[in-house]
């Protein structure tokens, strides 16, 4: 079946090696929360009068894989978390490597107007029909979601349920599944927002034990 993800405004970065799993040797999404933007647009979210926006999400994941640009500090929260995958400090070569393997997507379709904006529960609700529409298409086995800010406002209802914590040095991290239309689960699990506060070391064993790694 196919699926055009017509209420998906911000297109997801899909990596050139994601169909086949890539270096984990399965598919994995990444789950950011929301995109920033200054312009404050009214209708933010409409394809039909910012079509350019859509590419956002790709742009960001371009400039962040982009050697001749200079660092950023928002490219601080991609390179924690990459490590975290991984478990070791990365070059350029691993990174293109670890981000074509997956396929990275922001929960929200609206932008926000500052890097601790949280959206509205209106906003979080109307997300999850597109969630959805991207999980069916790009059928991915495991989530992993930034922040717990995030985890707190996804979807619940039929689709939902629940998997034993991941217990990981004395600690429990929760860990769930949501079904595709097919029956298939799709296991995901949430890690801190790695923009602060993020242990890559930690989180690496975490998401290996969630990964089956």
């Amino acid at each position: 079946m196919v699926y055009d993800m017509k209420n998906c405004f911000f297109k997801p970065f899909v990596g050139s090696a994601y169909a086949s799993g890539g270096i984990f040797g399965k598919r994995v999404m990444i789950l950011g929360e929301s995109h920033y933007c200054e312009e404050k647009c009214a209708d933010c979210g409409n394809a039909t009068t910012h079509p350019e926006c859509c590419a956002l999400t790709n742009g960001v994941v371009g400039d962040y894989l982009n050697e001749s640009l200079d660092r950023q500090p928002w490219m601080s929260t991609y390179l924690k978390f990459e490590r975290s995958l991984v478990g070791h400090e990365t070059d350029w070569a691993e990174r293109r490597k670890i981000w074509n393997s997956v396929v990275f997507y922001n929960y929200l379709q609206v932008a926000m107007s500052g890097t601790r904006e949280e959206g509205t529960a209106r906003q979080y609700e109307e997300a999850a029909e597109s969630f959805f529409e991207v999980l069916e298409k790009y059928r991915p086995q495991y989530v992993i979601v930034w922040g717990s800010r995030l985890w707190g406002n996804m979807p619940a209802g039929e689709r939902w349920s629940w998997n034993a914590d991941i217990v990981v040095d004395g600690n429990a991290n929760k860990c769930g599944n949501y079904a595709l239309k097919d029956g298939t689960k799709v296991k995901i699990m949430p890690v801190y927002h790695p923009s602060v506060g993020y242990s890559w070391d930690y989180w690496h064993k975490v998401i290996s034990t969630f990964l089956g790694l």
